[in-house]
């Protein structure tokens, strides 16, 4: 259900608008006065300090105070109050450091008991794609009779050029998947493509397999990985697998444009901040061309305008053969796009596909397709040469694997690749981890290797309890996501959503996953079915830690954000509740009061 893909070869120049306001500049002044303090819930202390001097260190330009704080730190878990200066927290810890930090232009937040933590780093995510995919109408619907309602309607009241949308569940279509004819009978003459909500396959009518050239002899990009669904004539059915098929034909009919690309992605941003994201690790962006250094430096673009409100550590993803230029190829992106909040230290493996379309590589067969075990682009061979050049030449890896077969040869080769290289920090990451054989849990601490999970997958939704029941058979599906064995065995897990993909829910707000990690339910629905094993429920403090500090490891940001400590960077938001002590259920009701990275306020409401 993770995406890193090649999805347009027409990304041409890049754009966007927007500023930020800069920090001010103070100099230092005196004490404010406790009576003061309390005067107002947010206030400037120039009147009390317009006649002092300033002193040698200048003052804070935020002080945080009255408030639940929060700070991921087992040194210091709590504290009263927080300072900024500058891009920097200054002051963790009592109220009266904080206030002695008070000059005559310093904002004085008073929490008024609200809660006051890290920004949310978010370790596996695709905001470029995102934007783009999440265009048009959206799917995300129950049933197919609501989809094709919903799709009629956006037809009429968008009666020109190619219909396109995201969203649809693969449980509203027998495991054969969706058909054109349902299209056809609603959109005969348009062109028509819609995303699934995995992000990994693609349902289009008969007008839009046309125009792509896709018919009965034509070939499949990958047999058995990226390939047209067809039926039993070979005529292609309209379901279009995997991103080299799905690419092809969404080109064909609806090639992306730079403007698209710049309005997209501009409209989304303000979203990410407003759900308190500050660090992104970006898993995959759609290249021009071969050239994914381009579409990557739509960050760098926004940055320069002050406008980017996250940082960025961004992939350079491999997808298939050949694979003897990676490191030159990423070494290449590194030398291209670099700056303060955007840089390039990750290669990305897609290692396999997702269950749902039988492309997840798995250890034994598919309990409703026997004779079958997935596959992967890479032979057992050319993964361990990948992630052992990779390993070698100093970077990290981040390989999807949403089957246990993907999980254990990326688990392999990274074990030779540590046997054969040089000692050194690494920080490879394993994504996904749909299913994970008992023996390859506890190699995660053993290697070091963090175990990505997207959270938000974890609920007993009709997707993991249908489709995973047919394509796992009771026994293994019992056993999906199970974060709290890595945790009990010392390893490091981290959060990421993977917007826009998804098996029944997509969401690009991080409490959302919070609270289903924590519950193992359907967010909006407390009388939801847990999902088993029900052990693997984590704590509120367990879950915010992997999608704070723990993520900030795993992408080699947890010296600079992910807590909050002193000489870390100013990445803090504030909550309107406590989610440690809010009923669980209603963790993700709470709303982002501000967002602050870099010391600067991106979102405030």
């Amino acid at each position: 259900m993770c995406l890193a893909c090649a999805w347009g070869q027409h990304f041409i120049g890049y754009g966007t608008s927007g500023v930020v306001a800069s920090r001010r500049q103070v100099l230092r002044a005196g004490a404010l006065a406790a009576a003061g303090v309390a005067a107002a819930p947010v206030f400037r202390a120039t009147e009390a300090f317009a006649q002092q001097g300033a002193e040698a260190d200048a003052p804070a330009d935020f002080v945080f105070r009255n408030g639940v704080i929060h700070t991921v730190s087992e040194q210091q878990p709590r504290a009263e109050a927080v300072a900024v200066r500058g891009k920097t927290l200054v002051h963790v810890g009592d109220e009266a450091g904080a206030m002695a930090l008070v000059g005559p232009e310093t904002r004085i937040v008073d929490l008024g008991g609200r809660l006051l933590m890290p920004g949310f780093v978010e370790g596996h995510m695709h905001p470029i794609l995102g934007a783009f995919m999440s265009a048009g109408v959206d799917l995300q619907y129950p049933t197919l009779a609501e989809a094709l309602a919903s799709i009629e309607r956006y037809a009429k009241e968008n009666p020109d050029g190619p219909i396109r949308g995201f969203g649809w569940r693969v449980d509203m279509f027998p495991p054969e998947g969706p058909t054109r004819a349902d299209l056809d009978s609603i959109l005969p003459d348009r062109p028509a493509f819609f995303f699934s909500i995995d992000g990994h396959s693609l349902w289009a009518n008969s007008r839009a397999l046309e125009m792509a050239g896709v018919k009965q002899d034509t070939p499949d990009p990958i047999p058995g990985f990226s390939y047209y669904a067809r039926d039993v004539n070979g005529v292609p059915t309209g379901y279009v697998l995997e991103v080299n098929a799905v690419l092809g034909l969404v080109n064909a009919v609806d090639p992306i444009t730079s403007e698209a690309m710049a309005r997209l992605v501009e409209i989304w941003l303000p979203k990410a901040a407003a759900a308190g994201i500050t660090s992104v690790f970006d898993a995959g962006v759609p290249p021009v061309g071969n050239d994914q250094a381009s579409v990557i430096g739509i960050y760098t673009e926004i940055e320069k305008r002050d406008a980017l409100p996250f940082r960025v550590v961004a992939s350079y993803s491999v997808k298939t053969p050949p694979i003897d230029k990676i490191v030159e190829e990423l070494e290449d992106v590194r030398s291209r796009v670099s700056s303060e909040l955007v840089n390039v230290d990750v290669v990305k493996i897609v290692g396999d596909g997702s269950q749902e379309g039988y492309t997840a590589w798995l250890l034994e067969p598919y309990a409703d397709k026997p004779d079958f075990i997935g596959a992967s682009p890479f032979s057992e061979e050319q993964w361990h040469e990948m992630i052992g050049a990779v390993d070698a030449a100093g970077y990290d890896v981040h390989v999807h694997a949403c089957g246990e077969r993907t999980a254990r040869t990326a688990l392999d080769a990274i074990e030779k690749a540590i046997a054969t290289n040089p000692p050194r920090d690494r920080r490879h990451a394993i994504a996904h981890l749909v299913y994970v054989e008992e023996s390859d849990n506890p190699r995660f601490a053993e290697l070091g290797v963090t175990a990505q999970f997207s959270a938000n997958w974890m609920s007993a939704d009709p997707d993991t309890m249908q489709n995973m029941l047919e394509r796992y058979g009771p026994e293994r599906q019992s056993k999906l996501y199970r974060p709290k064995v890595v945790l009990d065995t010392g390893g490091n897990i981290a959060f990421g959503t993977d917007w826009p993909a998804a098996g029944y829910f997509s969401t690009y707000r991080p409490l959302d996953s919070i609270q289903v990690g924590v519950t193992r339910q359907l967010v909006g629905r407390p009388d939801a079915p847990v999902l088993s094993p029900a052990d693997q429920r984590l704590t509120v403090e367990e879950a915010v830690r992997a999608n704070t500090l723990g993520a900030a490891r795993q992408i080699r940001l947890d010296d600079k954000v992910g807590s909050l400590e002193v000489g870390k960077l100013a990445d803090l938001i504030v909550l309107d509740r406590n989610i440690f002590e809010v009923p669980q259920a209603e963790i993700y009701a709470a709303r982002v009061a501000m967002t602050m990275m870099n010391g600067v306020v991106r979102h405030e409401a």
